[in-house]
């Protein structure tokens, strides 16, 4: 996996955010790790299909550096044309504190196809 992802941040206290806009590869696949090192506990993710809008049903996940998605699965099948977010709660999805570097993963986006994912934590 390859493609390409900006991977931008925002410290506005007590909540902050993390933003990858990002471009698949040929095959249809994103793959990025940050070279910040963050923690904290995820708030609320949103996502934004670029001018190239992504497959439907195009799957993200965030993983820690330990391989965990610490959005608990909660990014898979996003829409093609509208934007969406994920708002994790409850104890069945209460979301993953994390701590380190963040990978991203995007799969089945389609050849060349943008998107924008941005995770709010505190």
């Amino acid at each position: 996996m390859a493609g390409s992802v900006t991977i931008t941040y925002s410290s506005h206290a007590p909540i902050k955010y993390v933003q990858w806009a990002w471009t698949s590869d040929a095959s249809g696949d994103v793959s990025g790790t940050d070279t910040v090192v963050l923690s904290g506990v995820p708030l609320r993710w949103a996502t934004n299909p670029g001018g190239t809008a992504p497959t439907d049903d195009y799957d993200i996940v965030v993983n820690d550096e330990d391989g965990i998605d610490i959005a608990n699965g909660g990014l898979g099948n996003r829409d093609t044309s509208d934007s969406e977010h994920f708002i994790p709660g409850g104890d069945a999805d209460p979301g993953a504190a994390f701590m380190g570097a963040l990978s991203l993963v995007v799969s089945n986006a389609g050849n060349a196809k943008e998107g924008v994912l941005r995770m709010y934590y505190r």
